[in-house]
Parts: C-alpha cells; structure tokens; sequence
C-alpha cells in the first residue's frame, strides 16, 4: 500500500532529479574539474547543499524531527569502496546518481552505467562477497563522527563549515563579477523559461538540492528509516524487484529512486535535451565497467556519491568526508591514464 510517506519521497525524487538535470549537477565532474582545470566552482556548490542540510538537520534532531544515525567508521571500507568508486566514476563518466538522471536523457552510455550499478550494488549484498571482503569491512573505528572523534559539539563544526563555505563564496561571487557569460536569445518566456531554458548557476541548484537533503530527512524517518538521500541500497534492491519480483523496494528510498528518473525525465524532455545517444561501443563497455566498479565501492563504502558525499557529511560522519578524497583519488587515477599523462607529450 502506498503511504503518505512513500509520496514524499517520490516528490522529493522528482524534484531532485529534475534540478540535478537542469542545473547539471555533476558532483563527479565538480571533483574532476577540481584537478583538471583548478575550478572548485561545484565544490563550493557540493558545500553549499552540504551546509544548509547540517544546520537544518541538527535543529531537525533538536526538535526530534529526524534522527542522526549513531554507527562507527569502517575506515578500511570507505578508503578502498571510495578508490573503487572514483576509478569507476572516471570511467562511467558521472557518479552513480548522475548517471541515473543522464539514463533519463537517452544517453545509452549512462543507462549501461546504471545497469552495471544495480547488478554489483546487489551482488555486494549477497553472502559469499560479504564473507569474501569481510577482512576489509571488518576494522572499525567507534567513534564514527569527527565531533566525537575531538570531543567537541555539533555546533562548533556546523560554525567552521558554514564559515569556510561562506568565505569561498564570496571569493567565487567576487572574481567571476568582472567575468561575463554571453546571453542566449530565449525562445521561452516566464516560467517556461527559468525552469527549461535559462542557464542555472550551480549556487542556486546546491541551494534547492541542501534543502531538498534537509527534508528527506523527516520524510524518510515517517516510513521509519534513519537517513537522508541515498541510492546505493535502493539500486540493489532493484535488481530483487526485476529478477524475482520482490516488492521490498516500494518503500520511501525506492520511490525516491523512481522519483529522480522521472523528475530528470521531465527536465530533459522540457528542454529538448532528450534523445536517444550511442557514444559507441569502447564508450559502451566503459561506462558499464564504470557502473560495476562504482556499485562495488559504494558497497564497501556504505553509501554512494549521494549518500556519503552529500548526506553523510552533513552529520560530520568520518565515512562522509573520507570518502570525498578517496574518489577523488580513484578518479584522478583513471584521469592521469587518460588525460593527463597524454598531456605532458
């Protein structure tokens, strides 16, 4: 039966993947280009939705609105998931969310990538690849958060984010002032126009994408889950939905899932971005090697570029912002293979 629940979670989705198409959203490309071009523009970005769902969620938690999770930091997982999921992040193209909402645009590169992702993220699941890495899920530190870690409270790590964030901001806002970006002539006009046709600042998106973040979180706790945005789990219970029919994935997550597909969907086809596109074979089996490898990290890692990158870091869980320089690690090795060594030639 479909709850209320459940339709807010859908809601959520459909916001988010259509906000993560027409902002283009890429947290994979923002980390890339962090290395490649020296542009932390989506860093920045990826820090802004951070904030805003850190500040909201700890009065959330205050007022018992939602729940922080409580779990220690399987720190050999996350380093070794976090490589493995950058490799294949470099290699697909996009994270695992952004391939979802780039499947929903025709890419055919990007719907390999997610099929790669639903099949590893469930056979990480299963027994004999949990006993088989269980040497590597096993070391845990307890103290799974970096207030716990330096003894100090939420609020004197939410302060050091919001003020490194709004210092890098200003500083971006002030050097790209005298930058300027040639206008389009519109076609649309009014709201057609802001939600199809106008080029989003990726400011403007993290700020719509944090709040999105902040409201999964008592969205979600209404169908008794503990967290915020995450795909990993959902893809893998996917997989069960298609091959034996389990309906366990029609719970809040997966019709968050279904939500993203259907909101970038809509995006795409309001912005004339949707057809269907062959990269070509090499590109291909790139993208669904890609899909494989990043399915596997984010089963060790315990969550994806979504669920660690966005969500986890917002509670200042160690796995979160470790997992951060580890795919960028990861990526920049496939990067230095294929870019960068040519470069220096």
């Amino acid at each position: 039966m479909i709850s209320l629940s459940h339709l807010s979670g859908l809601f959520l989705g459909v916001l988010l993947g259509f906000v993560m198409q027409r902002g283009r959203f890429c947290m994979a490309g923002g980390l890339r280009d962090l290395y490649l071009f020296r542009d932390n523009r989506m860093l920045i970005a990826i820090l802004i939705a951070i904030s805003i769902q850190s500040v909201g969620l700890f009065i959330f938690s205050y007022f018992e609105i939602a729940k922080i999770p409580n779990s220690a930091f399987p720190w050999l997982a996350t380093i070794i998931g976090g490589i493995l999921f950058g490799i294949g992040m470099a290699c697909a193209g996009s994270c695992s969310t952004g391939a979802y909402y780039r499947a929903a645009e025709g890419l055919i590169g990007s719907i390999l990538a997610v099929i790669g992702f639903i099949i590893s993220s469930w056979l990480i699941r299963q027994p004999i690849l949990k006993n088989l890495f269980q040497p590597i899920t096993a070391p845990k530190f307890d103290r799974g958060t970096i207030t716990q870690t330096f003894n100090i409270p939420p609020y004197i790590a939410i302060i050091v984010l919001v003020v490194v964030t709004t210092i890098l901001v200003s500083r971006h806002i002030k050097k790209s002032a005298s930058i300027k970006i040639p206008k389009m002539k519109a076609k649309k006009t009014g709201i057609a126009h802001i939600l199809f046709e106008a080029r989003w600042h990726p400011f403007v998106s993290a700020i719509v994408i944090g709040i999105i973040a902040l409201l999964a979180w008592p969205s979600s706790l209404a169908d008794g889950r503990i967290g915020g945005l995450g795909i990993s789990g959902t893809s893998a219970q996917l997989f069960t939905l298609v091959t034996e029919g389990n309906l366990k994935f029609f719970n809040w997550a997966g019709f968050l899932l279904m939500g993203i597909f259907i909101g970038a969907f809509i995006a795409a086809k309001g912005s004339n971005e949707f057809r269907l596109r062959n990269p070509g074979i090499k590109t291909i089996s790139k993208s669904f090697a890609g899909g494989l490898l990043m399915g596997i990290g984010s089963g060790l890692a315990g969550g994806c570029m979504l669920g660690n990158t966005l969500v986890n870091t917002a509670w200042f869980s160690w796995q979160g912002w470790v997992f951060i320089p580890c795919i960028i690690i990861g990526s920049w090795i496939v990067s230095y293979f294929t870019i960068i060594r040519f470069q220096k030639y």
